[in-house]
């Protein structure tokens, strides 16, 4: 199985897979808060796989409709309920170039 990823549900930003940003400047597009339907949330670095490092394939195996993702700097508490759901990312979290992203993320 390659590479998958969403939208950020707040900002719609990519959520970034670790290994694709690892040390460089948009490194924070992997570090996630995801909310869920029954008022759990846990936050990590997304894998890239459907999962949150120490989490495998955590979102992969549910419906995504019980569950919402944020990238943690734009979080604000927000809850479940106040967020829609999750879209599909198109370049899967990873095959973005330098100058998409700086322009995405306004960094640098």
């Amino acid at each position: 199985m390659g590479f998958f990823s969403w939208e950020c549900a707040k900002t719609k930003r990519p959520v970034m897979a670790e290994d694709a940003v690892r040390r460089s400047p948009w490194d924070f597009a992997s570090d996630v808060v995801v909310l869920f339907e029954n008022g759990d949330r846990i936050s990590g670095q997304y894998d890239g796989y459907g999962g949150i490092v120490g989490h495998e394939r955590l979102l992969a195996d549910r419906p995504e409709s019980s569950w919402r993702m944020v990238i943690r700097k734009y979080y604000n508490n927000e809850r479940f309920e106040d967020l829609p759901p999750n879209r599909h990312e198109p370049n899967q979290g990873y095959f973005w170039d330098d100058k998409d992203l700086r322009k995405i993320f306004q960094v640098g």
